[in-house]
């Protein structure tokens, strides 16, 4: 007998659950499950290293990239067959205990450590921002997960001169310096 899924935790549901073409004749959609668009979420789109990630969601990082590489390979057909994202289901709980980074605004849940800096910047200017953990389950449905957090800061300011600049979607904050003075940028809303 195979051994049980482990729920993957997330940080909530995403606001949108279906992509679409304009012109789709394809009736059927691509499944993407809610594990997987976190795993999507974390590396990708806030470039965070997949050790990392994986403990974020509180699995090993073989099954991180394994989610990761599936939900990529689905993305792909979607893009070349021209069919629709559907993001439903999967194993997963969602966590309330929420960490946030004050620098540059990421958001993160805790699966069992506590952290002491950012995944994302590095950064120790981190606050607690709830202690509750409420198992919330997806599987072949869409989930009572809660809600996503702000979501990527839209821009990235400096923290010596306060010059802002409109964010880069996919490259983080902390990697970028100052036009002006030359210091380090962090996230802003």
């Amino acid at each position: 007998m195979p051994r049980p899924r482990r729920f993957r935790r997330i940080l909530g549901e995403p606001r949108v659950v279906t992509f679409s073409p304009e012109a789709s004749d394809e009736e059927t959609g691509v499944e993407i499950t809610l594990d997987e668009f976190e795993a999507i979420r974390l590396r990708d789109y806030h470039d965070i290293k997949q050790k990392k990630a994986a403990e974020i969601m509180g699995i090993s990082q073989p099954t991180f990239h394994r989610t990761l590489t599936s939900a990529r390979g689905k993305i792909a057909a979607a893009l070349v067959e021209g069919r629709p994202i559907i993001l439903k289901g999967g194993d997963y709980i969602t966590d309330r205990r929420r960490y946030k980074c004050m620098d540059c605004q990421f958001e993160w849940i805790s699966p069992e450590k506590e952290y002491k800096k950012c995944p994302d910047c590095g950064s120790e200017n981190i606050n607690v921002v709830s202690a509750e953990t409420i198992p919330r389950f997806g599987r072949g449905g869409y989930g009572r997960g809660f809600g996503a957090g702000r979501g990527a800061p839209r821009v990235c300011k400096c923290i010596e001169c306060g010059y802002e600049a409109p964010k880069t979607p996919g490259v983080p904050c902390r990697t970028e310096k100052c036009p002006k003075c030359g210091a380090p940028m962090c996230g802003a809303d």
